[in-house]
């Protein structure tokens, strides 16, 4: 009789220890998907949008997105991957913006677009 305790409560402890555990182990498991926890944050991740941007002026210009910093030198391209809504800055001072103005926000029709700015 007392075998057959212990092994009950040793398959309970697996039990309580493999319940435990899970939470913390599901994106790990080739079958992580299943035991997700947080679905909408996937979908945040992927609703971010890719901009490129083309200085199309004769002066370098640098753009603030999301606090850094970008340098788009002239006649040069440069791609920011940024969420919906995410305003745009300019981060320099030139003939059509001064530091601190804002240039646009992003938002999604902007996607695998490229914006022109001086």
């Amino acid at each position: 009789m007392e075998q057959k305790s212990h092994t009950t409560a040793r398959a309970l402890a697996v039990l309580i220890l493999a319940g435990a555990m899970a939470p913390a182990t599901a994106n790990a498991w080739p079958i992580g998907k299943l035991f997700h926890l947080h679905p909408a944050a996937d979908q945040n991740r992927d609703a971010a949008i890719n901009v490129q941007f083309y200085n199309a002026g004769r002066m370098f210009q640098d753009v603030l997105v999301e606090g850094k910093i970008y340098t788009v030198k002239p006649h040069e391209y440069l791609m920011v991957k940024a969420p919906s809504g995410t305003p745009v800055f300019a981060a320099s001072s030139t003939l059509e913006y001064r530091k601190g103005d804002l240039m646009f926000a992003i938002n999604p029709k902007m996607n695998n677009k490229t914006i022109a700015f001086q």
